[in-house]
């Protein structure tokens, strides 16, 4: 009875753990889409003050 507890606790953990690692990954997926929007915005902007 006891190993049923411990391997569902793991069970819990991983998932958890798989659920940070994924969150983490997008995340950093997200940030570096909004890096590229901004830079794209800021060579647009400075493109139309010259003008």
């Amino acid at each position: 009875m006891m190993m049923e507890y411990i391997t569902l606790t793991e069970f819990i953990l991983a998932v958890f753990g798989s659920g940070v690692a994924v969150g983490k990954i997008v995340e950093k997926i997200e940030r570096l889409d909004r890096r590229e929007e901004n830079q794209a915005h800021k060579n647009t902007s400075k493109n139309d003050r010259r003008k």
